[in-house]
C-alpha cells in the first residue's frame, strides 16, 4: 500500500492510496474469512465455505462494497502514520470510487483536515514580572469576614431598608432607548447594601424601601463591569422588593470556632486564617504566572487558524455549555433568553474563546513536543476517572474514549 501526499493548503490535505492486485486480493480474502465464520449454510462447516458460495449467498456488490470499506479504514491508518500527518479529527472524505474487483490494482483519494503548523517563539527567554502579595491584617479582616459570612443570621423586617440591611428582589433591566431588554435579570435574588464591593452608588436606590416596593431608575454601569455587553451603558432597572431583612453577623468567640470549626481557641483560629490566605494568595500567585506567561506566548507565537477549525471549536462550546445546562435543570433557550440573544448571536459571542483554546492547545501541544514532555499511565488514569465521576461514563465507554483522538484532543484542552 503506497500513500501519496497531493495536496495541502488551508489546514487540509488530500491523500493518494494505491494498492496492487495482490493486497486487494488479500483484503477479499478476509472478507470471504469473515462471512464462512458468520454464515450458515448445510452441507459446510463454519469457516469452511467456499467464495463462490458466499457471493451466491451475499452478492457480489456487497461483498466488493465490504472489501472497499476494508480498504478505506486501512488506507487512512496507514498513511497517515506513513505521512506523519497531524489529523484533526477522523472527518474523512474520501471521493467517489469504483468498488474494486479481486486480481486488480486499487486507487482511492480523500481529504482530511489537520492541524496548522505554529511557530513558537523563544519562549525559555521570557521574563514574567511577579505579582508578589504578602497578606496584611486588611486583607486578613476582609478574608475572616467573608469565610464568616455563611453564619450570617437573616430576618425580616417591616421597616425601610438601611444601609446594612439585605432585600429579597426581582430585577429587569432594558437599555436606556428602551427597545432592548439587557441581559442583566434575576428573580428572588438576596443583596446586602452598603457592601464594600456592591457597584458605586447602586444601593441608595433601595435605601427607604419596603416589602412590596416598585422602584424603576437609571443606573450607569461602570466601564469596567465584567458584562462587555452592559459596561459602560445606561440601564433602566426595574426592581421588586420581596422582603427586607435584617443582617446579624456572628461574635467569633472561643465557643463559637469550638461549635464551627472544631478548634480549640481564638489563636488557633486565627492562625488558620493566616495560613488558608497564605495558600490562597501563593495560588492566585501561579495563576497569575501561568496566565501572563500564557497571553505573552499566545500574542508572539506564529499560527493560522481557519475558519472551519474556529466554527467546530465554537460547535464544542455550545454543546458543553448544553450539557452543563441540562446537568442544572435548564435548557439553552433559558440562557438565551436571560442574554436576550439569539443562537447566532451567542456563538458569535463565543469566537473569542474557541480562537484562544484552539491556539493554547496546539502551544502546549508544540511546546510538549518540543520539550518531549509525555502523559503518564496515572495521571491519564486520573483524568478517566474523574470524566467518568463528571459524566457517569461506564468504565467500557471510557477505554473506547481513550483510543478516540479528538477525545484525547479536548482532553488537552480541559
Amino acid at each position: 500500500m503506497n500513500s501519496e501526499l497531493v495536496q495541502s493548503a488551508d489546514n487540509r490535505a488530500t491523500v493518494r492510496v494505491s494498492l496492487d492486485a495482490k493486497e486487494v486480493n488479500r483484503i477479499f480474502y478476509d472478507v470471504y474469512n469473515y462471512y464462512s465464520r458468520k454464515l450458515k449454510i448445510p452441507g459446510f462447516r463454519k469457516g469452511k465455505i467456499p467464495p463462490k458460495i458466499i457471493l451466491g449467498r451475499v452478492g457480489e456488490e456487497e461483498i466488493r462494497e465490504q472489501v472497499r470499506d476494508n480498504i478505506k479504514a486501512q488506507a487512512v491508518q496507514k498513511s497517515v502514520d506513513e505521512l506523519k500527518l497531524d489529523i484533526r479529527s477522523q472527518k474523512v472524505v474520501f471521493t467517489e470510487e469504483p468498488l474494486p474487483s479481486e486480481d486488480q490494482p486499487y486507487e482511492l483519494s480523500y481529504e482530511v483536515p489537520l492541524l496548522p503548523e505554529i511557530t513558537l517563539p523563544d519562549y525559555k527567554g521570557f521574563r514574567i514580572p511577579l505579582k508578589r502579595v504578602e497578606a496584611n491584617e486588611e486583607m486578613l479582616a476582609s478574608y475572616r469576614s467573608r469565610l464568616l459570612d455563611r453564619f450570617i443570621e437573616y430576618a425580616d423586617k417591616d421597616s425601610p431598608a438601611e444601609l446594612g440591611d439585605a432585600i429579597v428582589y426581582d430585577l429587569k433591566t432594558t437599555f436606556d432607548d428602551g427597545e432592548k431588554e439587557a441581559p442583566l435579570r434575576h428573580e428572588g435574588a438576596l443583596h446586602v447594601l452598603g457592601l464594600e464591593d456592591n457597584l458605586p452608588g447602586y444601593d441608595e436606590h433601595f435605601v427607604g424601601a419596603t416589602a412590596g416596593a416598585k422602584l424603576t431608575f437609571e443606573y450607569a454601569m461602570p466601564n469596567d463591569f465584567a458584562n462587555r455587553q452592559v459596561a459602560g451603558k445606561t440601564l433602566i432597572f426595574e426592581a421588586a422588593v420581596n422582603k427586607v431583612r435584617t443582617v446579624k453577623k456572628p461574635e467569633v468567640t472561643a465557643e463559637f470556632v469550638k461549635e464551627h470549626f472544631k478548634m480549640d481557641s481564638l489563636e488557633e483560629f486565627n492562625r488558620y486564617l493566616r495560613d488558608t490566605l497564605g495558600y490562597e494568595l501563593a495560588e492566585e500567585e501561579k495563576r497569575y504566572k501561568e496566565e501572563v506567561s500564557l497571553s505573552h506566548l499566545l500574542g508572539r507565537m506564529a499560527v493560522n487558524l481557519s475558519e472551519d477549525m474556529i466554527s467546530e471549536e465554537t460547535d464544542y462550546l455550545v454543546s458543553a455549555q448544553e450539557r452543563r445546562l441540562r446537568a442544572a435543570g435548564h435548557s439553552m433557550d433559558d440562557l438565551l433568553k436571560r442574554r436576550n440573544q439569539s443562537l447566532d448571536e451567542y456563538r458569535q459571542s463565543l469566537r473569542e474563546e474557541a480562537a484562544r483554546r484552539l491556539k493554547e492547545f496546539l502551544a502546549m501541544r508544540a511546546i510538549a513536543r518540543a520539550e518531549d514532555l509525555k502523559v503518564t499511565d496515572e495521571e491519564l488514569s486520573r483524568h478517566a476517572a474523574l470524566m467518568m465521576r463528571q459524566y457517569q461514563i461506564k468504565a467500557g465507554d471510557m477505554k473506547k474514549l481513550l483510543k478516540n483522538r479528538e477525545f484525547l484532543n479536548d482532553a488537552m484542552m480541559e
